[in-house]
This record gives structure tokens, sequence and C-alpha cells, in this order.
């Protein structure tokens, strides 16, 4: 329901608008009289006391407004019909993006049910005991979740709101538990992304895992974690220079005990898996990982090639040996002559020149690691694209969630990763929130920019409404543009 013509009408009869145009003309009189006479610092003291001034009319205007839709209501028929005033003056404060606004309004009582109903609260879809404002709130999730919350609390974007009080250094710094609250409480519902066109017929998929602190009262002392999983899918890397992109790019983030499952169910809504010939695997052959890769075959022409990630191998030949020359040897064996037999010769001569048997150990699980994956290690030789999973997970995971000394509860870790997940994937955070606020009867929310160009149509007729006759938005710019004192 378009309620705006109502409120218009209300503002109109009791002379909200007309009162505070004067009001504003008056402010603006006054500074830039006082610039005329003392005009040092003239653009930025200007642009600071215009925009308190402009926070100080809409604000006054807000709780006004507020005021009169409330009045409206109690003298109307039907509030006289269904509620009881049981309490009038009760005054609720805001936290909105132009400063605090407070405002009083009434509180009613069913006359069948016996249940309070604040009316204004109702119509603007005020929650109950929330002190930030639906736009606040979307900016402290946004700024939470494209920084780490520590950070946000004290860099919002709600500072640039408030010229005034960055100046002169009285900004108070959002609790921290305020935005973790906001945070966790984020609707998070099924993103419908654009399909990625697939004409190379070939997919890439990096997976990788970071463990993030957990938090659990019940075992103190005892260092307990969450096992995040990120995947990443490609259809192929435009270089230019020493930098590359990867093209076609989505992230999926999941802490799920089935994510295989997870990802599959939307990764064949953005891939058309029917034109995809080659899906190429690239990880560090965990065994959760290798245990999924069939559920990447949807069809028979999907063939799905397995490729050990070049990084973990070398960090096992480094861990093995600390002899540079030793360690490139054994490399070039693996990379260059991809001989098996002289590799296992090298490495047992390595093996039998440890002293200690936990040493020894440890370099044979290495050996056997990349005998396990020898195929899919010389498979990463020849593939075209290379696997960079490891900075993706610093970026994606590691440097929000593991980067300072900081636990997570497992029950609100999983939406905390899907606004991470949201972000990668070029989702606006702002637009997404306040799209699903109070709305519970969304199940699926669609990624599309829709761009409004009614801006450029053609005007149907020249004339301009007379002020006189216009509506009051039309008078009110009218008597701003045009000052009459």
């Amino acid at each position: 329901m378009n309620i705006l013509p109502q409120i218009l009408d209300i503002c109109s009869k009791n002379l909200i608008i007309s009162n505070i145009t004067c009001n504003f003309q008056k402010e603006l009189y006054s500074l830039f009289e006082k610039f005329i006479y003392h005009p040092s610092n003239f653009i930025p003291s200007i642009i600071i006391s215009l925009q308190k001034i402009m926070n100080d009319v809409i604000l006054q205007f807000l709780s006004s407004t507020f005021k009169a839709i409330d009045d409206y209501f109690k003298n109307s028929k039907e509030r006289k019909k269904n509620f009881y005033i049981s309490k009038s003056n009760v005054a609720r404060t805001l936290i909105t993006i132009f400063g605090e606004l407070t405002f009083s309004r009434t509180l009613y009582k069913n006359k069948f049910t016996g249940e309070y109903y604040f009316y204004l609260d109702d119509i603007l879809q005020l929650e109950p005991y929330k002190n930030y404002d639906p736009v606040v709130q979307a900016l402290m999730i946004r700024d939470a979740s494209l920084t780490n919350p520590n950070h946000s609390s004290y860099h919002s974007s709600l500072n640039s709101f408030n010229l005034e009080k960055l100046y002169s250094n009285t900004l108070v710094p959002i609790p921290k538990s305020t935005l973790y609250y906001y945070k966790k409480n984020v609707k998070i519902l099924e993103i419908d992304y654009n399909e990625i066109p697939t004409d190379n017929h070939t997919l890439y998929v990096m997976v990788d895992e970071k463990w993030i602190h957990e938090q659990d009262k019940s075992r103190p002392n005892k260092k307990k974690w969450i096992m995040s999983k990120c995947f990443v899918t490609f259809t192929g890397i435009s270089r230019k220079g020493k930098r590359c992109r990867l093209i076609g790019r989505h992230i999926f983030i999941t802490s799920s005990n089935n994510p295989w499952k997870e990802f599959m169910n939307e990764i064949p809504n953005i891939y058309n898996f029917e034109n995809l010939n080659t899906i190429n695997l690239l990880s560090d052959a965990g065994s959760w990982i290798l245990s999924g890769s069939s559920e990447l075959k949807l069809y028979t022409n999907n063939k799905i090639n397995i490729n050990t990630c070049e990084f973990h191998v070398k960090q096992k030949i480094n861990r093995s040996t600390s002899d540079k020359d030793l360690r490139i040897k054994i490399a070039d064996i693996i990379y260059e002559y991809e001989d098996k037999k002289k590799f296992i010769k090298e490495m047992d001569k390595l093996i039998e020149s440890k002293t200690s048997d936990s040493r020894k150990q440890k370099v044979t699980e290495y050996k056997n690691y990349i005998l396990k994956h020898w195929k899919g290690i010389i498979n990463m030789k020849y593939s075209l694209c290379k696997s960079s999973m490891e900075s993706h997970i610093q970026h994606c995971i590691a440097s929000i969630f593991s980067s300072v000394p900081k636990a997570y509860s497992k029950k609100n870790i999983e939406n905390y990763l899907k606004l991470q997940e949201m972000i990668l994937n070029d989702v606006n955070i702002f637009r997404y929130y306040l799209d699903t606020y109070n709305s519970s009867d969304i199940s699926k929310y669609t990624n599309e920019k829709d761009v409004d160009f009614s801006l450029f149509d053609k005007p149907t007729s020249s004339i301009i409404s007379n002020p006189s006759t216009a509506n009051p938005i039309s008078f009110t710019l009218h008597s701003i543009a045009h000052p009459s004192f």
C-alpha cells in the first residue's frame, strides 16, 4: 500500500512543510550572511554547516510528520471504533543517518483483544526495542561484512553523514556487540545469480578449507575449530602483464557438514553443465575434497580431471629437507622428468639420512602423499590454468575470520560466511538487507541490477505547473528556490 499521498496530505494540512521551509530559509540566510562577512576557510566550513542544517531540517520534518500521522489516526473513526487510548506522547528515539530522531506516539489498547498497539510503529514497520533505523542497520551490516567488525566499529560509513561530529572528534563508535547482533540476524536467502557463459566448454573448480576458532564454553581452555570450506569456480584466466584475472568467477563458502551437496545445489544454476566437456578440480587432494569429486559429473560428457596443487607438493618437498639443491633436484624429477622410480629412490636415500625415527616417519608421509597423488600432480603440470586457491582462501576467509584472535559461535558462523560469499559475488549487501527487510514472503533473492531509465523519457508536456496549485513537494522546492523575506 502506498501511503505517501496520505502522508503528504497530512503534512500539507498541518502546515509542516511550510513551517520547516520557512525555518530552512532563515538558517540558509544566516549561514550565508556569516560567510560573506567572514569568508576564511569558506568551502569546508560551509559544507559542514550545510550538512548540519539539512540534518536538523530533516529530523524536524520527520518528527513533526510522525506526530501528525499519529494524531490523524488518533482522531479517526477507525481508531475510536477499535482502540482505546492507553497512553499519549510515548517517546521513541531512532538513530538515523541524519542523527538521533526523537518523536512521540500514542499507545493504544484493542477493545476486543486487549492487546496493546502502536499504530505509528506498525505503519512505519519499526521493530520493537530496535534503536537503529533500517537504513542504518543496512549500513552497519555492510560495513561489518566488508571489514572486520573490530575495525568497522570505529570506521563506519555513518561517520560521513555527521561531518560536524567527525570534525570535532565527538563521534561515538558503534558497539561491536551491536554490529555482531545485526550481522548474525540477517535473513540469508537463496540467491538467484545470473548464468555465467561456458563457451570454452571448460570449468575449473578450486577447493580448500580454513579452520576458524570456535566458541565453546562447555570446554574452557581447550581449542575447538570450525572447518569452513571454500569453492572457487571459473571458466578461464585473462592475463595482462604479470597480473591474472579469473574469468566467470563464482565463490561458494559454507561450514556445512555436507559441502558438496550444498555446492551442487547452487552451481548448476550458474553454469550450464550440459555444455561442459571438461571439469578440472584443483585442490590439495584432501580426503573430503576427493570423496565429493564425483558429484561434479552431472552428464555423460562431463570429464573430471583431478589436479593436485603445486604449492602443496613443493611444501612437502621443502619440509623434507633444508638442502636447496636437493629440493630443486626432487622438484625437477617430478615436474621435468615425471620419473616416479627416480623419485622413490631419491626420497628413500633422504629418509635413510635422517637420524631420528620421528623425522624418518614424517618424511615417509610426505613421500607417500606425492606418490598417492602422482597422477593429479602431473595433470596440474599440463593444466592451462594453475591453482591460486591459497591466495583465495586468504582473501575470502582468513583475512576476515582468522587474522585476528577471535572465536565464533557455530550457530552464527554460517550467516557470517554467507554474507562474505555475497560480497565476493558482487551482491549489494546494503540493497539486499533493505529489499528483504520485514519480508517474510520472499524465499529467493534475485541479484539483478534493475536500472530505471525513465529519467531520460521525453516529457509529455512542456508546461511547468504553477507552484501555487502544485503538490506540497513542488511548493516546497519553489519556496526554497524563491525565498521571500
